[in-house]
This record gives C-alpha cells, structure tokens and sequence, in this order.
C-alpha cells in the first residue's frame, strides 16, 4: 500500500536510496564491531564497574 503511494506521488528514487544507504551502513558499523581484536572493547567495557583507578575530588566550598 505504502508502496503504491509512493509510486503515485512519484516519490519512489529517494526512498530507496536512503534505504540503501542506511542497510550500507549498518552492514558497516555490524562488520567493522565483529571483526577485528577482541580487545578492543575491553577497556570501555570495564569502565562503568573501575572506580579504583581514578580519585574524585568534589570542591565543596560555599559562595556567597
């Protein structure tokens, strides 16, 4: 139905690009994740859980 529509209005050609370009670059982005070193990931993934490593300082001071 979406279709039929679209080819009435005679938008068909940009729809379809930006789908190509959109499937290009998820097929991208899901090739360039799983190849490659496996530990790439692993410092960003123990980022939440590694407080040890980095002091906060919070300046508690009062203005006014």
């Amino acid at each position: 139905m979406i279709r039929d529509v679209m080819e009435h209005a005679g938008q068909t050609t940009w729809p379809i690009i930006a789908l190509l370009i959109m499937l290009a670059a998820f097929t991208a982005i899901l090739l360039w994740t799983f190849s490659g070193k496996k530990n790439r990931f692993e410092h960003d993934s123990r980022l939440p859980l590694d407080d040890d490593d980095h002091e906060v300082t919070h300046n508690n001071s009062a203005r006014g």
